[in-house]
């Protein structure tokens, strides 16, 4: 029993994690590189140019199947490394979220890996916990688990000496400690993970994109139909119109999107963590750039949470004593008050005189804090006749349940109320001397007959640098809503030292809250004053952020305690300090690293980046989609050979779509993104503005490239030379106007030019392999190409710097008519 409560030594620990191995649960391993390969060959796309490959074998067309079969590489090895750089991205953060627990280790209390954790180890079990694995109970003080992962009961489960405890519960209430006896896949719930396995699912935006591509592939294949029918009406020939049309259907689906988007949300996570906010996973690395409104906790958010004693009103030695030995030094405020208590004992006496008091006054037993109830109470020895009820907690309930008339009561809270209009935090105390009998405690006993104590006050600075983080939100068209336990003047007080908002703010009380209905306070909302909320409960949180998603918010909310776990889950975004609670942080979609909110403001700005990075992607893959199928159209309908060969079709496809869209997805974000107010949650993915310019830019793109092939073909009569010039027109266009894409809401200059090393590079690429086929004869004959002379050259990069320059003019059209605003 001894080793018990003393729990195992370091030694034996290292050598226990040895032969049990690390407690983590069986989770599924990332995807090896060749399941990430085959899946690239599970694509649609890649059928059809199989079976088109397979056909030209067929009928002896080896160099068409050579570029057919080249392509199905190229595109496979682009998606292979674009989804193992996302996949292991998202593995790595992953691995970052390592939980925490408090164990005994060499006769201490010292917070360790849960993974370290291992058999014989006596766990200390708090409100907010996640049980890290299973055993048994050694003490349980009013300990309440929730079981339903394992048991599908919603109720509490009560908890007592010797009694079991398992995996992956939660600590609702009270406190505990456990003897560990199995870990890792030999507890409960370990044995059902290694049955089952979490299926990832697709974010909102990837199933929108999924049906987006789907009603474009249907649009494809119908127009792709439509110029092989034509084609053959106007007499071309059959292999020739097959061939083309599978090259332009294979051309114009844009296979990247939708691996491109999980790189962009892999690679967004990443950029955040940098700015130490670990986000949890791809829906809100999706969600965090739609935000518009946080709303924050006062205490460690706005404030450094770093409490310091600053008045001691009542009686002194009385607050002393309380302070040292009716306390389970289990939140920041009681820490400060027990370390100013013992720095008072230490100033006047020796450190040998707190353990005498600990020793007089022994706890028989306690009541836990609950954020519900707002105090705790502790059981102790007195003398030899009596044992004393101690009190501590929020100011106002104490006075209530205390013996004081109203004039004393009135006084305390004038004091009080001068104490927090200076933005201070205040703690009350209060006692009761009760008979020698009684060696257990029921909340009822403390709400009545208490002697008044007095009360302790706190300073809580505000955090360096979160005055300029909240008015770049604010700039940003971010409302910011606190919501706090605290009294009202001391978040107003906190506010008003913030600047934060003008004179005309609204403070809501919990206690006018409850009184209510839905209805009113989505209307109090609507006016846009509520900026505070005040002496609210955690059930009130949950309220307030339903009310603010009912109107149409997307809501960031932050949190810490296992109360906030139901608000948390329920916001859009659930954002918590490193030092939350387990449940917290599962609840939650973003970590707080350095638990400051300004990492809050950078992670919104990302996830602005983000979503453009997004659009950017499939703004450029619109625009590459349709050009050949203007052009091949146009060449048709007029009587004239085709522009390209299949082979070239799909040439081009590899050139334009391939490293372009690849380096899109790490465009760095741009300047100014955070002036902007946040998008509308019922704004679509596609927007008209983006429809319109797709459709500008992919038919003129076609009809400028179909032209050059004209003039070429008119004044040569050299169908292999106009099919050249309009091959390399095809491909050159859209490398050049990719620039111009890459800054969206302003002109390119604007943005700094060599910021994308990895586009630029992308685009030389594409020029180098735009020329290869013109190289060696070989290469000429392969893809049915002549050499160009140096007129026709600049022709073609004349063109492709009026498509630069018409896609500039459209962005400031687009702008002048506030379609990119």
């Amino acid at each position: 029993m001894q080793k018990e409560v003393l729990g195992l030594t370091s030694s034996e620990a290292s050598k226990l994690l040895q032969e049990h191995g690390p407690n983590i649960l069986p989770e599924k391993p990332p995807p090896s590189d060749i399941s990430i390969f085959a899946v690239q060959l599970k694509s649609p796309l890649v059928y059809v140019l199989i079976l088109a490959g397979a056909i030209t074998l067929f009928l002896r067309h080896f160099s068409d199947s050579a570029i057919i079969f080249l392509a199905v590489f190229i595109n496979t090895v682009l998606g292979f490394f674009q989804e193992r750089r996302a996949s292991k991205a998202l593995y790595e953060l992953k691995k970052l979220i390592q939980p925490k627990t408090k164990v005994i280790r060499d006769g201490s209390a010292v917070t360790i890996d849960a993974a370290s954790l291992v058999p014989g180890d006596v766990v200390i079990l708090s409100q907010g916990d996640k049980v890290p694995a299973d055993g048994e109970l050694i003490e349980a003080n009013r300990l309440y688990l929730d079981e339903s992962l394992l048991t599908g009961e919603s109720s509490p489960a009560v908890k007592n000496v010797r009694t079991r405890a398992f995996m992956a519960t939660t600590v609702l209430a009270g406190r505990g400690k456990l003897l560990v006896e199995f870990t890792s896949d030999r507890t409960e719930v370990g044995k059902i993970a290694q049955k089952i396995q979490e299926k990832s699912e697709d974010t909102p935006l990837k199933k929108q994109l999924v049906i987006f591509s789907r009603q474009l592939v249907i649009l494809i294949l119908v127009l792709t139909l439509l110029v092989f029918l034509l084609g053959l009406l106007k007499g071309k020939d059959v292999y020739e119109m097959f061939t083309a049309s599978i090259a332009l259907a294979v051309s114009a689906i844009p296979e990247g999107l939708l691996i491109g988007l999980t790189v962009v949300l892999a690679i967004g996570m990443q950029r955040i963590l940098k700015k130490k906010g670990l986000v949890r996973n791809l829906v809100s690395a999706e969600t965090l750039g739609g935000v518009t409104t946080i709303c924050v906790d006062k205490t460690g958010t706005l404030t450094q949470g770093k409490m310091k004693v600053a008045d001691a009103v009542g009686d002194k030695e009385k607050l002393i004593l309380q302070s040292l030995i009716a306390n389970d030094m289990d939140d920041p405020i009681v820490i400060a008050a027990w370390e100013w208590a013992a720095d008072e004992i230490k100033s006047h006496g020796s450190k040998s005189k707190i353990d005498t008091l600990e020793k007089a006054h022994e706890r028989l037993d306690s009541i836990p804090f609950s954020a519900k109830e707002r105090f705790f109470t502790s059981l102790n020895v007195w003398d030899e006749n009596n044992n004393v009820l101690f009190v501590n907690g929020a100011p106002e309930f104490l006075l209530n349940w205390s013996n004081l008339n109203d004039k004393q009561k009135k006084l305390i809270e004038m004091e009080i109320s001068d104490l927090t209009s200076k933005g201070k935090r205040v703690l009350g105390f209060a006692r009761k001397i009760i008979s020698k009998g009684k060696s257990t405690i029921h909340e009822k006993d403390a709400k009545g007959g208490l002697e008044w104590v007095g009360l302790l006050s706190f300073n809580d600075p505000v955090r360096l640098g979160v005055k300029e983080a909240l008015h770049q939100a604010i700039g940003a068209g971010i409302k910011i809503i606190v919501i706090t336990g605290d009294y009202s003047e001391t978040a107003s007080y906190v506010a008003k030292e913030l600047e934060i908002f003008n004179d005309d703010f609204t403070v809501i009380l919990g206690s006018d809250l409850e009184k209510m209905d839905n209805n009113e306070l989505k209307a109090k909302l609507l006016t846009g004053k509520v900026r505070i909320f005040a002496r609210t409960t955690p059930e009130q949180k949950l309220t307030i952020v339903a009310a603010l998603k009912e109107i149409g918010e997307v809501v960031a909310m932050m949190g810490d305690g296992v109360n906030d776990a139901p608000a948390l889950k329920k916001a859009d975004i659930g954002i918590v300090v490193a030092d939350a609670t387990d449940v917290s942080k599962e609840s939650a979609d973003l970590i707080l690293l350095d638990s400051k909110f300004e990492t809050v403001v950078k992670a919104v700005e990302e996830g602005r980046g983000i979503f453009d990075n997004v659009r950017k992607i499939i703004i450029y893959l619109m625009c590459t989609a349709f050009n050949e199928i203007t052009a091949v159209v146009g060449a048709i309908a007029i009587g004239l050979p085709l522009p390209v060969t299949a082979a070239q079709i799909l040439w081009i496809n590899i050139v334009s779509d391939g490293f372009p869209n690849m380096a899109l997805s790490v465009e760095p974000k741009r300047h100014g993104i955070m002036d902007d107010p946040p998008r509308s949650p019922r704004e679509p993915l596609v927007t008209g503005w983006m429809k319109v310019l797709i459709a500008i830019v992919s038919v003129t793109s076609g009809v400028l490239s179909l032209a050059l092939f004209i003039h070429a073909y008119h004044n040569t009569n050299d169908e292999l030379l106009a099919r050249s010039v309009g091959f390399v027109s095809l491909g050159i266009n859209s490398l050049i106007y990719v620039f111009a894409i890459r800054t969206l809401k302003e002109p390119f200059w604007r943005e700094g030019f060599f910021e994308n090393k990895w586009l630029i590079a992308a685009v030389f690429v594409g020029m180098f392999l735009q020329v290869v086929p013109f190289l060696t004869q070989t290469g000429r004959n392969f893809f049915e190409v002549v050499v160009i002379t140096p007129g026709y050259w600049l022709a073609i990069i004349s063109v492709a710097f009026v498509m630069f320059i018409i896609v500039e003019f459209l962005k400031v059209i687009f702008r002048k008519g506030y379609y990119l605003k």
